[in-house]
């Protein structure tokens, strides 16, 4: 929804730009009537141009939130491969793990979540692997066949959150944002001067390629901040079932 309020918002002020422009004496006087030569052509040139850094854009963005949709189903499992596996401790590290996994899990949801959104690094997460450490050298301990597999595991769970992170920080590069805002800014004003006696039809065909840029910037937008509420929203709903589901067994 918030992404259609913005193509309302946008329509408004374009519409309002159009007719201003389309009824003040300059249009009339140079652009309808003039002759517009290979303008076309250029705009298609420019047109073209847009498209082919609008495409590479979208195809990195999407390859990138499907793989940290991946990192994060991929931790969530890797977390209740581990719960699964702690059955077979004894009474008192099968607590230690859950207690563990539980307190990563709320640091997640509460913390780590909202200040990878703003690019910071929560402290509060170290503090809930070294429960998972202490648990580990009670296995050493006491179950040292169980060692290696529960190691294994979690050493899965330290590998997909490092993706997550990685790809929650990963952003387009500046110098690439700016030539894409520019090519935007370049269809949807440059749009407006392609002259076309019948004001309707001109509306027509000029907005819906104003709306058409302008839609594409915001999906590229959108895929650039998975965790903003959006088409794309990545949510820690994985996180809270698996939490939910311990804190029900326990």
């Amino acid at each position: 929804m918030k992404i259609l309020r913005k193509i309302f918002i946008f329509i408004g002020l374009f519409s309002l730009a159009f007719f201003l422009l389309r009824n003040s004496e300059y249009y009339t006087t140079k652009l309808l009537f003039s002759d517009l030569g290979g303008i076309t052509w250029l705009y298609s040139a420019i047109g073209i141009i847009f498209s082919i850094i609008a495409a590479f854009t979208i195809q990195k963005e999407w390859e990138q939130w499907n793989n940290l949709v991946d990192a994060v189903k991929s931790e969530v499992d890797a977390l209740e491969e581990l719960r699964l596996w702690s059955v077979h401790f004894p009474a008192k590290i099968k607590s230690k793990f859950h207690t563990a996994i539980r307190n990563y899990l709320k640091i997640v949801i509460q913390e780590e979540w909202t200040r990878s959104e703003k690019n910071e690094e929560c402290d509060m997460t170290g503090q809930s692997l070294d429960l998972f450490h202490d648990a580990f050298f009670e296995i050493f301990d006491k179950k040292p066949e169980l060692m290696t597999a529960s190691f294994t595991i979690f050493t899965d769970v330290l590998r997909y959150r490092g993706q997550r992170i990685h790809y929650i920080n990963r952003h387009m590069p500046l110098i690439l944002r700016r030539t894409l805002v520019l090519a935007v800014n370049l269809v949807i004003f440059l749009s407006l001067f392609i002259a076309v006696k019948s004001i309707w039809l001109d509306y027509i065909f000029t907005l819906s390629i104003a709306v058409l840029t302008y839609t594409v910037y915001l999906v590229i937008d959108d895929l650039e901040h998975p965790l903003r509420p959006g088409g794309w929203h990545l949510t820690r709903k994985d996180y809270q079932c698996l939490l939910d589901k311990i804190n029900s067994q326990n």
